[in-house]
């Protein structure tokens, strides 16, 4: 029995795509909705869709005061139902998140068949969860509400990741860069997630050629050499030369773990550049 209080949300029967299912995740997590407090009916019988509260991807409206998201009636659109519910969640939060921002930017294009996502992607993954009798309304709907859940992880990482930026940047802005024989070294007092986007090749941060930090956990320290850029594996500076007192030497080079600074410092010293 549906309380009185419930909100209504509709979007289109069949299969699911990932617009919709994202678009869904975002109400969610940025407080538009709170998903134990809505009725998700997927429909295409416009007497529901006119009663419904939220409509995603279907009725023919795109309106934000009402709440319709559909983006099959923009002539030449380039905007599915998620950056349509993405661009009415932005006008309301100052943060940013460039990442949901890519995401979005590429389901969207997916979507609206400008640019597909290569396989195994997200918008693949999400359209992996449809069963195979898009028509067998509750099993589609168990369907759907599977690949929201892989839907609101990621994103609720993406957010996560995001609001780690600025610890991360005041530790590195904190932390003292040392030269050690040729190497200019970024001496971090514990592991700092996400330090790659600011230490890289393309940062300011440029010129430093090894981040190191202390794992209080397992008494050890690491380092590791910057990429050319974030979220390359491409070195921005020579490979680590390990000695023979390095715990652990991944094979491509790019990062070591040793039993004691003084170890890693001695090994820092005798590299040549």
């Amino acid at each position: 029995m549906i309380k009185e209080d419930t909100v209504q949300l509709v979007t289109h029967n069949g299969q699911f795509h990932a617009d919709e299912v994202t678009a869904v995740a975002l109400l969610h997590l940025f407080d538009k909705i709170n998903l134990s407090e809505v009725n998700i009916t997927r429909t295409r019988d416009q007497q529901v869709i006119e009663q419904a509260d939220i409509v995603l991807d279907v009725g023919e409206l795109y309106d934000q005061q009402s709440l319709r998201f559909d983006h099959h009636q923009i002539v030449g659109g380039s905007v599915s139902s998620a950056g349509l519910v993405w661009a009415w969640i932005k006008q309301s939060h100052s943060q940013e998140y460039p990442e949901i921002d890519a995401l979005i930017k590429a389901v969207d294009a997916h979507d609206c068949g400008l640019q597909m996502m290569p396989d195994f992607s997200f918008p693949h993954i999400i359209a992996s969860y449809n069963h195979r009798d898009p028509f067998a309304e509750m099993l589609q709907l168990i369907a759907f509400n599977k690949a929201l859940a892989v839907a609101l992880s990621l994103l609720q990482s993406l957010i996560e990741k995001q609001q780690r930026r600025l610890p991360a940047l005041k530790m590195i802005e904190k932390s003292p860069v040392e030269i050690v024989g040729m190497q200019h070294v970024l001496v971090l007092p514990a592991y700092c997630t996400g330090w790659a986007e600011f230490i890289n090749g393309q940062t300011k941060y440029k010129d430093i050629t090894r981040v190191i930090w202390y794992v209080e956990q397992r008494d050890e320290w690491c380092v590791q050499v910057p990429a050319l850029k974030e979220n390359d594996f491409t070195l921005a500076h020579t490979r680590l030369q390990p000695d023979s007192d390095a715990k652990f030497v991944h094979q491509s080079g790019f990062f070591a773990v040793y039993n004691s600074k003084e170890a890693l410092f001695n090994m820092l010293r005798n590299e040549v550049v």
